[in-house]
Parts: structure tokens; sequence; C-alpha cells
């Protein structure tokens, strides 16, 4: 991550599909350590701008950084740089938790000899100690968001991006 500038920073960020205006010239400014949270109803962009910010969309017009890369230009370093957790599960049902966490640390690249402990975090981390051989697809919803949560954080990224991070889970999970 470049350590110089904000963490992540918006200048007019237009997202449109066809005549549909989903996100209209949004600016704003997250400083490092900061925590900053969307709130709108359902349909405002919220999602999309979040998706933009990750590089999986790209912006109609505007400009943005995230972790220092260009929202435009640098999509793909961007998601090496960030954590992400969608508002739909992102895990694999059909696999166990243990083998959900292996297949993340194969994605963020994380070298072998960090691997094992960082998969005994996140399942310390999420309270998945008794559940780290159970399919995922047999968790309740707080147990898989705490999971997604712990993948999404695994590679210890500089950014972490949470779209709707506690929807359908119960209030004790919250």
């Amino acid at each position: 991550m470049n350590n110089e500038g904000p963490a992540v920073t918006l200048k007019d960020i237009t997202k449109t599909f066809g005549d549909f205006v989903a996100v209209d010239r949004v600016s704003l400014e997250v400083k490092k350590g900061e925590i900053f949270g969307f709130l709108g109803p359902n349909g405002a962009g919220k999602s999309t701008t979040i998706r933009m910010l990750c590089g999986i969309l790209s912006p109609t017009s505007g400009s943005g950084s995230v972790a220092g890369f260009d929202v435009t230009r640098n999509a793909e370093k961007i998601k090496e740089h960030i954590g992400y957790m969608s508002q739909r599960f992102s895990l694999y049902e059909d696999l166990t938790v243990e083998e959900n966490i292996d297949f993340y640390s194969g994605i963020y690249k994380i070298p072998q000899k960090k691997k094992s402990d960082r998969k005994e975090w996140v399942i310390d981390m999420a309270g998945l100690r008794l559940h780290r051989s159970s399919k995922t697809g047999i968790l309740s919803a707080g147990w898989k968001q705490r999971l997604a949560l712990g993948c999404a954080i695994l590679h210890e990224p500089p950014v972490i991006f949470l779209d709707e991070p506690t929807s359908g889970v119960d209030p004790i999970s919250r």
C-alpha cells in the first residue's frame, strides 16, 4: 500500500447502466485508520460504490484511489491490497471451514510458512474451532458471516470493505 495520502478517495464518481444512474457523483475521503460507513435504503448505490472501490466494476466517470491505486487503471492492484466481504456469502458451501480458508489462502498467495498460522488465527477469531471440519453449507448465517470475515482479512489487507456485514445475522452475532 502506498503510505502517502488517504486510504480511499473518490471524486465525482458515477456509475450508469444504460439510462439508469446507480451512483451519481459521489465524493469522499477516508483516512488510514478511519472506519467509514454508507447508510441508505436499498437501491441507493452503496454496493455499487463498494464494487467500484474494489475494482470489480469500472466507474462511468469520475476518479478515485484505494490504497494508493487508481480505481480505473489499477483494478487488479487494488484487489491485491483489500479485503472484501460481499453482502452475499462468498464462501463455497460444499467445502469445509478449513477448506474455504485454504482456498482463500491460495487466492491471496499467502506464503506456505504463514498459511497454518493464519488459518488457526481465522478459526480462533471466528470461534469456529468446533466447526473446522464442518461443511460450510450447514453453518448458521452467523457462523458463515464470521468465516467470511476471516477469509476477507486472512491476508492482512490494509483496506477492508464489508458490504452489509450483519445482514441476516442474529442479534447476538452482530
